[in-house]
């Protein structure tokens, strides 16, 4: 009977544990869409060119402007997210980021990028791009496979 209960948890456990690389993913595509919408928003608001720039080596991104690092508008710290740092995303990788073939892009006052481009994260077998399309500076989110 103890074996029987032990097989069962462990066939829900497996699932979920393997399933953590995808959740991180897929909620890191989601932070880096929503980050780069705040950018657009700010630079339309403020009228001041924004700056997002990727570090793939560190797994984090900065967004900017000619003052230097923004302020996060919950935290009030410098917009500097590092991915590494935090314990949920410790499976979790920015493969690529290339908008015009460099890691950053800028929102204009009227919210358009220099560039269009993507930003590429792998959760474990799952990968997610965020997309900037040139001109419009429309964001869209799309799972690339498992």
């Amino acid at each position: 009977m103890v074996v029987v209960i032990l097989a069962i948890a462990g066939a829900m456990v497996v699932p979920i544990i393997s399933g953590m690389g995808t959740m991180e993913a897929m909620s890191a595509a989601r932070i880096i869409s929503t980050d780069l919408e705040y950018a657009q928003n700010v630079a339309i608001t403020s009228q001041t060119p924004v700056t997002a720039q990727f570090d793939l080596v560190a797994d984090s991104y900065r967004l900017s402007n000619a003052s230097g690092l923004l302020k996060h508008p919950m935290t009030h710290a410098d917009y500097l997210v590092d991915l590494r740092s935090q314990s949920d995303f410790d499976r979790l990788d920015i493969v690529s980021a290339s908008f015009g073939g460099g890691p950053s892009v800028t929102f204009d006052e009227l919210g358009s990028p220099d560039n269009g481009g993507l930003v590429t994260v792998q959760g474990g077998p799952d990968i997610y791009r965020i997309e900037v399309s040139p001109v419009t500076g429309t964001i869209k989110v799309s799972r690339l496979g498992s």
